[in-house]
């Protein structure tokens, strides 16, 4: 047997434990052995039970004396009263005590042993432990792997209870000869602890030995980290870049029309950014400041020196909101200069023409940063004359239908349920009936189980104001599903539902989309297998005219992408694209991008990333975030970026006072809220959720808008959220920023891109639901004029962890002090997200507690690559599969 044979090879662990391995993804040996403890117990000598509070949690030992039930209200709550061994007249009991878990009742049983693990608090006279982690300890012959030892504790799972996983991994650890660790380490990194690693971090003979197996393990962790990281830092420099050689005309003229002078630090972070763009291996540089700090003025102006050397640019935002914000700021700053600045997202694509959302914004509007423009005042009218803004109609569809927009639509049977022949003649029938009535189809193609469509929906009707209604989808799919329905149970004789009442819809957003969604609906057929590839399929259908016109355009689309970078100097090509992930996916077609600016970049994946910097020559890449760093997370997910920070404010910004209150006080803070609406100033008040959830107890924005409409009468408030159609949510945003709209009761929908200086008054719901840099964030949409906001932080949870996050708040508004305090209250678990920083998992490292171990392992590795950079010599050959093993799917380009 060795690590790599399979657990289900082993006879005598049984099948139910073989599937409760597989919910831990565990499958061979060397999975379940690299299984590592989240803690250890020591059971070799248990203290006496404690006199008072606890601070942190505590391993203690005792017998079961009493159990009992009780019942308050709608609540069971189990207690089970310990008393140590060796009791006297002035030992104190400890209670144990469970809420809700009916199972644990079944569990314990008096007279029994028990070690539990939790922290120890008073309640009166009595000592008491709430939902303790707990071990029956059972006199058997198992007893000395359990008990009277260093204990492992591992992550389980439902059906693997701690003496199942401990015994399991035991007696592999007896079977299998050899346990190596499995990264290997360089000699500088090396403690001695290189043999039988495994069985000592699960059976440590002492403290010392566990401590130096762990340091081990650790280093090789993080090593593999840290070698792939820097092996990603030599890849990037290897590639062919763009030389940014210009005058740097445009970014002068730019600052030099700035109502403002440069802050020192984003002085030093442009020249950083200058001095990269120069150089002809390409940026990969992580630009971070708190909210409100110019980053976006730095970005602008990064742009423009790509600009004036021939290249295009694109800045790429996490949300709409977000992406529409920078391109009113852009083009507030730079259609002076004559850029000409494209818009793409999912539900809009504009070209130098002003979005509903910002086109009657003041031409003093503040920047993302809370910036004036570049010419204040001076700004042509953009608004081209004859060209009238799109009418949207509320009508009972998905929020996402627009007027004369082509829909790729999904709907399947029941269970799966397979159709006839006979069947799906009468599906096809029916959607071909109802072309040209309801919709113009584009191709259809029955399977067995489910029905594809490609549609554009007709005009039903001409409202009062003249305006077209279109067939809903909604009312399409009832004709198709109810007509044939009736008709399939007539033919095979049964009486049960057909069709599944969900559907999925795709609205095309290009000729390239339409094209691919074409071919993938007329080929699904034999594509999956149905049909043989030389035999016909007679449910699918498309109009035979048509395919020469599909084929057409897309050849066109194609050669226009092909344009040499002299030919994009054309008029229609737009300098500047700004947009969301819909510039990976929209077919935008970028004519040679030399800088790609990615905000908020956190909120993206690698993959996302990726696709819009994977491009040769490779462009220069600017990632921002306002959501400031800790260190040591620096040399990890971002270890192969270099590092620029905007560590100053600039001046003349209002400030902002932070307030904790309980629910029960909520009043003074509606009082304070009215007052400052008299005042011609408005607010938003900000909740976790949506809707109310039976899972949660938080307030929901939608259920708390109609109280706040009582509340703030005469104000205007309106609600804002996720789930609002897009047009919708343009327009809210818009009385909002006009004044109309007073109060914006919303979700965290607003976290970034909201740049409103009017709104002075931020109210937070259930506060303590958020983490402190989200808070942060939130907070940072206030505070953006020259008058004094108030931010109100409310919270009925009075927990010792509460109050002490949320003070973190209340004392400072200093971003990287607020990340620091958020990396100590949370742990490194929530802000690291390797899977989606694409780095190998940690199972032993934490971040923050071994950052000394994390230094160690980042010097050995950029060591060893700077004296043998293609791991050449004998005793570093070993090193390469820690580096092919993710290569290129991890590091490549953005980290």
């Amino acid at each position: 047997m060795d690590l790599d044979t399979s657990l289900e090879e082993l006879s005598w662990i049984p099948r139910p434990r073989i599937l409760a391995l597989r919910r831990l993804a565990l499958g061979t040996v060397g999975d379940l052995l690299s299984h590592y403890p989240r803690r250890h117990e020591d059971r070799r000598e248990f203290r006496g039970f404690p006199r008072e509070e606890t601070i942190g949690p505590v391993c203690l030992c005792g017998e079961v004396a009493k159990t009992r039930l009780m019942r308050f209200g709608g609540r069971k709550i189990f207690e089970a009263v310990l008393e140590e061994s060796g009791a006297h007249a002035l030992s104190q009991p400890l209670t144990c005590r469970w809420f809700n878990l009916h199972y644990i009742q079944k569990m314990i049983a008096t007279g029994q042993q028990l070690v539990v693990f939790g922290r120890v608090k008073r309640k009166g006279p009595r000592l008491l432990i709430d939902h303790p982690e707990f071990e029956v300890i059972e006199d058997d012959e198992e007893i000395l792997i359990h008990f009277r030892r260093i204990t492992p504790i591992y992550p389980a799972t439902e059906g693997l209870s701690q003496r199942v996983l401990r015994a399991l991994i035991f007696r592999l650890l007896e079977e299998v000869a050899v346990a190596p660790a499995d990264v290997p380490l360089p000699a500088s990194l090396s403690n001695g602890e290189d043999e039988n690693v495994l069985r000592k971090i699960h059976f440590p003979q002492n403290n010392e030995q566990l401590r130096k197996v762990r340091d081990h393990l650790v280093l090789g962790e993080f090593f593999r980290m840290q070698i792939q990281i820097a092996a990603a830092r030599a890849e990037n420099s290897a590639r062919v870049g763009c030389r940014h050689q210009s005058h740097g005309l445009l970014a002068e003229q730019f600052i030099a029309a700035l109502p403002f002078a440069f802050t020192g630090a984003q002085q030093r972070v442009f020249n950083e950014v200058k001095r990269d763009l120069q150089v002809a291996t390409p940026m990969n540089r992580l630009l971070q400041g708190d909210v409100g700090s110019g980053k976006t003025v730095v970005a602008i102006a990064a742009m423009l020196l790509a600009l004036e050397s021939g290249s295009q640019a694109a800045l790429m935002a996490p949300t709409q909101i977000l992406a529409e914000q920078h391109y009113a700021v852009l083009r507030n700053w730079l259609d002076p200069l004559g850029i000409r600045i494209a818009l793409r997202t999912g539900t809009r694509q504009e070209d130098n023409a002003p979005l509903p959302l910002f086109a009657h914004a003041e031409s003093e509007s503040l920047g993302s940063a809370g910036y004036q423009p570049a010419v204040s005042g001076s700004l042509p009218d953009t608004t081209p004359s004859g060209i009238s803004e799109p009418r949207y109609q509320h009508r009972h569809l998905p929020h996402f239908e627009r007027p004369w927009s082509k829909y790729a639509i999904t709907f399947s049977t029941r269970n799966r349920r397979i159709l006839s022949e006979r069947a799906r003649d009468v599906v096809l029938e029916s959607i071909r009936r109802w072309d040209g009535r309801r919709y113009e189809l584009f191709g259809a193609c029955v399977m067995p189980n489910h029905v594809h469509l490609l549609i554009e929906p007709m005009v039903e009707r001409q409202n009062e104001s003249g305006n077209s209604i279109f067939f809903s989808l909604s009312k399409i799919l009832h004709s198709i599903k109810s007509f044939t329905a009736n008709r399939i149970n007539k033919i095979e004789k049964v009486n049960e539902p057909v069709w599944e009442s969900e559907s999925f819809d795709r609205m095309i957003r290009s000729e390239s989309d339409l094209q691919e969604k074409f071919e993938y609906i007329t080929r699904n057929p034999w594509d999956a297998g149905i049909a043989k590839p030389k035999d016909d399929y007679p449910w699918v259908w498309y109009p035979r005219a048509r395919q020469e016109e599909f084929a057409a355009s897309c050849r066109e689309r194609q050669a226009g992408s092909l344009r040499s970078p002299a030919e994009a100097g054309n008029k229609n090509t737009p300098h500047i694209i700004v947009g969301t992930h819909a510039l990976l996916y929209e077919g935008v077609n970028f004519t040679h991008l030399g800088l790609a600016v990615i905000d908020e970049q956190h909120k993206f994946g690698v993959a996302q990333r990726a696709k819009l910097t994977s491009r040769e020559p490779a462009p220069d890449v600017l990632v921002m975030t306002a959501t400031p760093i800790p260190r040591t997370l620096t040399m990890t997910i971002y270890g192969d970026l270099e590092i620029s920070t905007i560590d100053e404010m600039p001046r003349g910004r209002g400030e902002i006072i932070t307030h904790l209150l309980t629910g029960d006080k909520l009043g003074e803070a509606i009082a304070f809220l009215r007052e400052h609406l008299s005042d011609g100033r408005q607010g938003y008040i900000i909740y976790p959720l949506i809707d109310e959830s039976e899972k949660l107890e938080a307030k929901a924005a939608a259920k708390e808008f109609e109280i706040w409409q009582e509340r703030l009468r005469p104000f205007r408030c309106e609600l804002l959220h996720g789930r609002v159609a897009s047009p919708d949510k343009q327009s809210i945003m818009q009385r909002f920023r006009s004044g109309e709209t007073k109060a914006l009761i919303s979700t965290t929908v607003i976290e970034v891109g909201v740049d409103i200086p009017n709104a002075t008054i931020m109210l937070i719901e259930n506060a303590e639901r958020f983490g402190l840099s989200q808070l942060h964030q939130l907070r940072g949409r206030i505070g953006r004029g020259a008058y004094t906001s108030h931010c109100w932080l409310v919270s009925s949870d009075k927990s010792t962890e509460t109050r002490t996050k949320l003070s973190v708040l209340e004392k400072t508004t200093n971003g990287f002090e607020i990340a620091e305090a958020d990396w100590e209250l949370r742990g490194p678990g929530d802000l690291l997200g390797t899977a989606q920083s694409g780095l190998p998992e940690l199972k032993l490292g934490d971040l923050r507690r071994d950052a000394v171990l994390m230094r160690k392992a980042r010097q050995a590795a950029l060591e060893l690559l700077e004296n043998d950079p293609g791991l050449d010599c004998p005793e570093n050959q070993r090193f390469r599969d820690l580096i092919v093993e993710r290569q290129g799917q991890t590091f490549s380009h953005v980290s």
